[in-house]
């Protein structure tokens, strides 16, 4: 694993956060510090874990189509896609139920008109 050895300004500056959280950060890592003979403290920052520093050239490198981002993004869509398939099926059966259930309620009340008319109606038709 590379890692990159940095002040706690550093990396704080690299991370866009105060020092103290940067401190903080370290401490909940368990990143290994190494103090200098300056006396600054330097600490081992394991390089994926950092941001990708902008180019020069003004590039967001959020918008390289191997990002982690981009590809993440592509499969949420695509879950989504799927999901609003779903719905639109479960769509179609409610009304299919629907429909089923007002026929059934049709042919109950008929049966019951007929059944609540005297007998000899229901004999001469």
């Amino acid at each position: 694993m590379d890692t990159l050895a940095l002040t706690y300004k550093e990396l704080a500056e690299r991370l866009g956060v105060k020092p103290e959280s940067a401190r903080k950060l370290v401490q909940r890592k368990r990143w290994h510090r190494v103090t200098g003979n300056d006396g600054a403290v330097r600490i081992q920052v394991p390089v994926d874990t950092l941001p990708c520093p902008r180019d020069s050239t003004g590039d967001n490198p959020s918008d390289m189509p191997n990002n982690p981002v981009h590809s993440q993004i592509a499969l949420l869509e695509a879950e989504i896609t799927g999901l609003r398939e779903i719905v639109q099926s479960e769509r179609r059966r409610a009304d299919e139920a629907i429909a089923f259930r007002n026929d059934l309620a049709a042919d109950r009340d008929a049966w019951r008109a007929m059944a609540q008319r005297s007998w000899w109606k229901r004999l001469a038709g």
